[in-house]
């Protein structure tokens, strides 16, 4: 309802009244922001020429301090009449300009804006951009840019990161250079360095067409630059605090050093691994919160549907599934792997399928279609999907590589993971991850690894315990957590701040307390406008109400049950050891 007063244009004033406005504005002050230094000069020269000639020249001089008295009083009665002459102006354009004139915050009722700063260097750094844009516009009514500035605006060579990202992800070497020689403190200041110089004024001109209220970073190498951007367009406004900005790492089990930057107002991070690096790397304990790694919507509830159900969704058989995935771009030696593994399925008693997703790789997916598969094994060979979340439900083992947001949305669905190669460094940590959490193997020889993956399909009890212990690493929720936590601190608006607001707005339109005095009737806010902020303010009382009546309820509820488990506790000896039986 608030809203719809905001995108409301009533006719303009009357004619009396909108004749009073320019005669104030007319006699504005010096200090009027609506007037250049030229024009306002020359008619304050006027008015005070005419003044003087209209006045008589009395013989006695006045004193200094009353001539200062009468100066500041005409300078009042300029301020006064422009400022209500603009209040009924700008009042039918938002009612956001009249808070203002009220001493109140002029955006309050402006759409926030969220601006997410990432590099297509793979696709998991846009995939949890994405995935951080549904939970925020979930849960507020906020607008959201994601921008790759790198590719979209910078000189050469950082206008071809993408690509130099992609040929790097098949030679490893080079990546492992990269990677270990930009930890080096030297080395990264000199990057960063030049990185600065080129393109600090397009990620500053990025930030001020996007014009936001906060910049996220799902990237590291959108951090250092554009904190500095963001310092600098705040040098240039006058303001003493920047734009908020917040990092949400995106690697799971290690992080690069260009992840964490110090000034940073919130860095969410997916493991205590990659909080420990930040602690390393100055970052400040009180800023780092810990939820997990953002996911696709897809995988933010679990999967209600049993495997049985899936498959028949997917119309695949019923038997042992393979899932084999080379990440968006299919890279990591899919070829090599998903041949080794069909061929190795076909040892399983009662068949198995292979199914292989090898992302927007062309060239793998034909090579893998022209491939003879053992008769026993059901091939299924596809390109780009967009249910990946079925088909890890369907799957029993997801082959990959050691990509962060695969395996988090593995554990989501209980699946075992057998990795099949990482990127050094970035990727290293992952592994680890893994293996230290119980639910999966690494190893680098395709026919290593599709017989390790055999061996926990003829170990139904293996396998089982492997998906319980991937379970216990799942947190589907982390996305929602991240956006409400970001929300709560820089999206929201509070409640008695927005009843205050509008109390002052009907107060004022309806004469019974006006900003300046003027008995005018015609200067009272229209009455589908009042009706209008009257049902928005009641409907946000009640709404207010509701929730407090709701949070007394939980408060009864809880206490009820801390009762009821006190006295269960008699007899199971504590309420403690109640829970633990009960596996709360």
């Amino acid at each position: 309802m608030v809203l719809s007063v905001c995108e409301h244009r009533p006719h303009r004033l009357p004619e009396p009244l909108q004749a009073r406005r320019h005669a104030a504005v007319g006699r504005s002050s010096p200090a009027s922001a609506s007037f250049d230094s030229k024009r306002g000069g020359i008619a304050l020269t006027a008015l005070a020429l005419s003044r003087f000639q209209s006045q008589p020249r009395k013989k006695s001089a006045r004193t200094a301090s009353e001539n200062e008295q009468d100066t500041r009083k005409v300078q009042k009665q300029w301020e006064t009449e422009e400022r209500q002459a603009e209040f009924w102006d700008h009042l039918f354009e938002g009612p956001e300009d009249a808070f203002r004139l009220a001493g109140e915050d002029p955006d309050i009722l402006r759409q926030k804006r969220v601006m997410i700063m990432i590099s297509d260097t793979g696709g998991g750094h846009r995939a949890s951009a994405m995935a951080l844009a549904d939970a925020l516009q979930e849960l507020y009514p906020v607008h959201i840019t994601i921008r790759d500035v790198w590719t979209e605006s910078c000189p050469w060579p950082f206008s071809t990161v993408v690509k130099q990202y992609m040929w790097m992800a098949k030679h490893t070497w080079s990546w492992r250079m990269l990677w270990y020689s930009s930890k080096f403190p030297v080395s990264r200041w000199i990057m960063q360095k030049f990185a600065n110089v080129l393109c600090k004024r397009v990620f500053m001109k990025a930030i001020q067409d996007d014009n936001p209220d906060l910049v996220i970073s799902v990237h590291p190498g959108t951090q250092h630059i554009v904190i500095k951007a963001l310092k600098k367009l705040a040098r240039r406004q006058g303001s003493r605090s920047r734009t908020p900005f917040v990092t949400v790492v995106t690697d799971l089990g290690s992080a690069h050093p260009m992840w964490f930057h110090p000034e940073a107002d919130r860095v969410f991070v997916p493991s205590d691994a990659v909080k420990s690096i930040a602690l390393k790397c100055h970052v400040r304990e009180s800023v780092i919160e810990e939820y997990g790694l953002p996911l696709r919507r897809a995988f933010w509830n679990a999967e209600p549907r049993t495997r049985q159900e899936v498959r028949q969704v997917l119309d695949i058989p019923e038997m042992k599934t393979v899932l084999v995935v080379g990440g968006g771009d299919g890279v990591g030696r899919l070829f090599q792997v998903a041949e080794a593994v069909g061929h190795q399925l076909k040892t399983l008693d009662g068949g198995a399928q292979l199914v292989v997703i090898c992302g927007k790789n062309e060239k793998v997916r034909k090579q893998l279609q022209a491939v003879s598969w053992p008769p026993t094994v059901h091939a299924h060979i596809l390109g780009f999907v967009k249910n990946m979340d079925e088909w890890m439900a369907a799957a029993d083992v997801i082959v990959t590589k050691a990509g962060p947001g695969t395996i988090a949305e593995a554990c989501t669905r209980n699946l075992p993971v057998m990795l099949s190669s990482y990127l050094p460094g970035q990727e290293q940590g992952n592994v680890g991850f893994v293996i230290e959490g119980g639910f999966g193997d690494f190893s680098t020889d395709p026919l290593v690894l599709a017989r390790t993956v055999v061996g926990w399909l003829q170990d139904e009890k293996a396998l089982q315990q492997m998906s319980n212990q991937a379970a216990a690493q799942g947190r589907p929720r982390a996305t929602l957590k991240i956006a409400q936590a970001i929300g709560q601190k820089w999206l929201t608006t509070r409640t008695s701040t927005m009843l205050s607001m509008l109390e002052k707005l009907l107060k004022a339109g309806s004469g019974s307390s006006r900003l300046d005095s003027g008995p005018d009737a015609s200067e009272r806010l229209p009455e589908h406008v009042g009706q209008q902020l009257s049902e928005a303010l009641r409907e946000l009382k009640q709404a207010q109400q509701d929730c407090l009546h709701s949070e007394a309820s939980l408060r009864d509820a809880k206490e009820r049950v801390r009762k009821a488990l006190a006295e269960a506790g008699q007899f199971r000896r504590s309420p403690q050891d109640l829970l633990s039986r009960s596996g709360v």
